[in-house]
């Protein structure tokens, strides 16, 4: 049995025997971004704010009672018991529709904040993956190295050669080795920061990388547009409210009794009070919402005009370099056949040491640029989806 089959089956016999690492895809990672995930239920304090708002203009004030004595050691003695009520204000209607509208607004920015925490785990998970493939490659092949290394220095130990060969190559999978060290480092500290995200990971996880999938339809609404909509609807309810400025009456009823040393007399007691709007008429409050509508109306306009402008692109950007995946994606195959085939040229005494050397290099820098580009491509990919994803709402999911 020659030295090199049985390192050979040496190798073989351990990887049969190792245990095998856990597949993880990318919709394994995110399955646990759900509206209960603490990052989501971290970022819905706007909503219950909004929430708790509406309640409170939903809500009608409460009675006052109230009881008076006078001239309780006096001759005479009277006592008031009543019961007032201020009624509903003539712009509750619009201000129930303005906090409806703040609702509104503020579960499409949660939904906006859903997708960018989605996006974020993506992004993490594609650096992971990459890493992954990374050192799995350079790994590999640098083995493949050290065998051709092996082979060489018992050339040497049997005087067919100088050994040069062997040193040479002994560099060159060092170089894999160190690049392969980085990348396994790299590999782990993208593993720690997922199972940071999603704890169900496994220790031994081992990322897919994911596909590039065709462009869908641009959709009708966007979580930014919708909510700046939803702001200028609030911010325009808010304006017709604050003009009006006659106030609703308070009206009081209740009972008095009189009494003095002869006679004790006792009756209904009614009553209204209204604030006449003689000195102020809401101006500062109406000056308040004139400019929040000019305000709201200008974001609305500005986010429509970023995102129309920048999702073209976007989406020419991921065309561009989902098509150039493709293409090197294809000459990348190629490589392990070209490898062979130098390998054997160089066993055969066809092709020299340094040809082989320049094409592993070359190889190399293939498979690395071809994944640094693929990188590229899923990074496109997540902008045209933060420019594109139609509006999800959370919002009932969301425990108030």
């Amino acid at each position: 049995m020659s030295r090199y089959f049985a390192a050979g089956l040496v190798s073989a016999l351990t990887a049969f025997a190792a245990p095998a690492q856990t597949m993880v895809t990318e919709s394994d990672f995110l399955s646990v971004l759900t509206p209960s995930h603490p990052a989501v239920a971290a970022a819905s304090d706007e909503l219950a704010l909004a929430r708790a708002a509406l309640i409170d203009a939903r809500a009608f004030e409460n009675p006052s009672l109230g009881i008076a004595r006078e001239d309780p050691s006096g001759p005479a003695g009277q006592t008031d018991l009543t019961l007032s009520w201020q009624l509903p204000d003539f712009s509750r209607g619009l201000r129930v529709e303005a906090r409806e509208k703040e609702v509104e607004a503020a579960a499409a920015r949660l939904s906006h904040t859903f997708l960018l925490l989605r996006l974020e785990m993506r992004e993490l998970y594609a650096a992971w993956a990459v890493a992954a493939a990374q050192r799995e490659w350079l790994a590999t092949h640098m083995e493949r190295l050290d065998e051709l290394t092996a082979r060489e220095r018992l050339r040497a130990e049997r005087g067919e050669s100088s050994g040069l060969e062997a040193h040479r190559l002994a560099l060159a999978a060092n170089v894999l080795r160190a690049r392969a060290a980085l990348a396994a480092a790299a590999e782990r500290e993208w593993r720690a920061r997922a199972r940071s995200w999603n704890p169900q990971l496994p220790a031994d996880a081992l990322p897919l990388l994911p596909d590039l999938p065709p462009l869908d339809a641009v959709p009708e609404s966007h979580p930014l547009v919708v909510a700046a909509q939803a702001d200028v609807d609030a911010a325009l309810a808010a304006q017709r409210a604050a003009g009006r400025f006659f106030r609703s009456p308070e009206v009081m009823a209740g009972w008095q009794q009189q009494e003095t040393a002869q006679e004790s007399l006792a009756g209904p007691l009614w009553g209204v009070n209204w604030s006449v709007p003689l000195f102020t008429r809401n101006r500062a409050e109406r000056a308040i919402a004139d400019a929040r509508l000019i305000v709201a109306r200008a974001r609305l306009e500005r986010i429509r005009r970023e995102i129309d402008a920048r999702r073209q692109a976007a989406a020419e950007i991921y065309a561009q370099l989902a098509s150039d995946v493709t293409v090197l994606k294809a000459a990348v195959l190629e490589n392990e056949q070209i490898l062979r085939g130098a390998e054997a040229a160089f066993i055969h005494g066809e092709a020299s040491l340094t040809d082989l050397l320049e094409t592993w290099r070359s190889a190399t820098d293939a498979e690395m640029g071809a994944l640094e580009l693929r990188e590229a491509a899923m990074a496109a990919l997540r902008e045209l989806e933060r420019l594109s994803t139609p509006l999800q709402s959370i919002e009932k999911e969301i425990q108030p």
